[in-house]
């Protein structure tokens, strides 16, 4: 076998595990509360925010974003396969997150894990998906709604600036994956009953 097959599918493993860690999980555990029965049940750096506020989402979105940006990283450098590498062990960061072994395969939503991943590939899509986040957030208040049109905006970049399918179809299915983890919150943003971001602990509104 190719050694270097077998090191990235080691590396992907690895990742996979590391991105399997449910920071957000611990996170309100150590408030005394189980983060999957609270808000939208998911782990992310949103819920936590909803629940407990920034003193516990700022770390939580740091780790989850450090998860794929690591990954990504160790694929980059290990694989011999460039930033190609770099995309496959981060994904599997990202399935971890969003399918954690120890959370029976449930998680997050893997916008922050993503971010890490593009932020070591491409680091010029992260910064124009995030400035399309931040606007959308500050104009609406709907977190998912910024990630899906931050997420997306990655995408149409990736397809007019230059980039090649290496780039184009990773990006794709990385934001591929971002939609369909927030189905239901397309769905309440659909009928206006998506919740807002606000400030402090428990900053939710319609």
């Amino acid at each position: 076998m190719n050694p270097g097959f077998s090191l990235t599918v080691l590396l992907c493993a690895l990742a996979y595990l590391l991105g399997s860690v449910p920071f957000g999980f611990l996170a309100a555990k150590m408030a005394g509360l189980d983060i999957t029965k609270q808000g939208s049940g998911n782990t992310g750096a949103t819920n936590v925010l909803r629940t407990l506020g920034p003193k516990y989402a700022v770390p939580v979105l740091a780790l989850d974003l450090a998860k794929g940006a690591v990954s990504a990283y160790a694929g980059l450098r290990l694989t011999g396969m460039g930033t190609l590498g770099a995309l496959l062990v981060g994904a599997a960061a990202v399935a971890g997150h969003n399918w954690s072994v120890f959370l029976r395969f449930r998680g997050g939503k893997g916008v922050a894990s993503s971010a890490g991943v593009i932020l070591v590939a491409f680091p010029l899509l992260l910064l124009a998906a995030l400035g399309v986040f931040v606007l959308i957030v500050a104009v609406t208040r709907y977190v998912s709604l910024g990630s899906l049109l931050g997420a997306w905006t990655a995408v149409a970049l990736s397809f007019t600036s230059g980039y090649d399918l290496t780039a184009q179809i990773p990006v794709t299915l990385l934001a591929a994956a971002i939609t369909y983890q927030h189905r239901a919150n397309i769905k309440r943003l659909l009928t206006g009953t998506e919740l807002k971001i606000t400030s402090g602990k428990g900053g939710t509104s319609r």
